[in-house]
């Protein structure tokens, strides 16, 4: 199999260094890092441009064209730099480049596809090349200078495209059923609204209580045994609870045994961490362990699934954030959050709902298992992973 240099097949272009007294409220749109999000480029969770004299000026050969394929350059773990990369549409333009994002586009179409590219981008073989490069930092941080000495297996080109053409419809698949989840959580979301009303406002006028007249509160401890993979007690951490227990360390500890029931909640975040106050319902006895800066609620007078939705994330507690410094609950503030308490057959019937529902999610995730696990085959045997 042919290797050749990356410069040898497309052209790269790494973003300018904007400065924020730069940035507008109008003008043309700057592409951030911010905007590459789960394999494309999302334009809605930022607002920063720049004058149109500028970008068409100054920055005129920043300017992104349809079709450019964009990555993230700076500031990435490894394990996310799947997700840091996708495509522009024409329909996104005009749009400017920015710092620490690279864009590409291939010399001659007749000799390289694009997305065959960007799917060895994705990679071991890829990352371990940048490996070589980059040292000292557990984040991925290169240029122009690094992707000069990194090389790709170039095949025909026909095969190039079904390679892709079947990846495609593989991560197509594998994205839908991300969609499906995201709707069904959606859909358990409006029912609460639809059964309870607003949990603030309470126009529907239930009963009102403090969370401390409905639970018993409990304060993690910090562990300083933390085995990973060998220990016998899960440790419930902020990462645990906002990855949805997808990312988890374990303890010979127990500080704290959970029961199952038990609601644990983030009580301390970083700005915009996006965990402060989420919550995650404990499944089975004497497997979990709290750890510091997360609270536990145990004993309550409600049902448990409609209490989880009650709290996680609560517009109350997100009122003690001011988004500049880190975020702590204090005990007294979380006990006396205001919860409403609507009868115990609503309360059994909106979990009864979420029950079933998570049936559905568990069928879609033993589905997308075996999607990531055929992708990741696919992936070893087209480029030799």
């Amino acid at each position: 199999m042919k290797q050749v240099l990356f410069p040898e097949v497309v052209w790269f272009q790494e973003g300018p260094g904007v400065r924020n007294t730069q940035y507008t409220d109008s003008g043309v749109k700057l592409l951030n890092v911010a905007n590459l999000v789960d394999g494309r480029v999302d334009l809605s969770n930022t607002d920063r441009y720049i004058s149109e004299e500028e970008a068409y000026g100054k920055y005129k050969h920043f300017l992104v064209d349809d079709g450019d394929f964009i990555i993230a350059s700076s500031g990435i773990k490894v394990e996310y730099f799947d997700k840091k990369m996708g495509f522009v549409s024409g329909a996104q333009l005009p749009l400017c480049m920015n710092t620490s994002t690279i864009r590409f586009k291939v010399l001659d179409k007749n000799i390289l596809d694009i997305r065959y590219f960007m799917y060895f981008l994705k990679t071991d073989q890829f990352k371990q090349q940048l490996s070589r490069e980059i040292t000292g930092s557990a984040q991925l941080n290169f240029g122009p200078s690094h992707l000069k000495k990194m090389h790709l297996p170039l095949i025909d080109l026909t095969e190039q495209r079904k390679i892709a053409a079947v990846l495609d419809k593989v991560s197509d698949l594998i994205a839908k059923r991300h969609q499906q989840l995201t709707k069904l959580d959606e859909l358990v979301k409006a029912r609460f609204v639809e059964m309870f009303g607003d949990r603030v406002a309470n126009e529907k006028h239930w009963d009102r209580k403090a969370l401390q007249e409905c639970a018993t509160f409990f304060n993690g401890k910090a562990h300083e045994q933390v085995i990973d993979e060998k220990g016998q007690y899960i440790l419930v951490t902020s990462k645990f609870i906002a990855s949805n227990q997808k990312e988890y360390r374990k303890t010979n500890e127990i500080l704290f045994p959970l029961h199952r029931g038990d609601i644990c909640m983030v009580m301390s975040d970083v700005p915009n961490g996006r965990a402060l106050a989420k919550c995650v319902l404990i499944d089975q006895d004497n497997k979990y362990t709290l750890n510091q800066r997360i609270c536990c609620f145990r004993g309550y007078e409600m049902n448990a699934i409609f209490l989880l939705y009650m709290l996680n994330r609560h517009e109350y507690f997100l009122s003690f954030d001011d988004g500049d410094s880190q975020t702590n609950l204090r005990k007294k503030d979380i006990l006396a959050c205001p919860i409403i308490f609507p009868p115990f057959k609503l309360q059994n019937q909106f979990a009864a709902f979420v029950e079933q529902t998570d049936k559905t999610k568990t069928t879609i995730k033993h589905s997308l298992d075996k999607l990531e696990t055929l992708k990741k085959a696919l992936m070893q045997k087209y480029f030799g992973e």
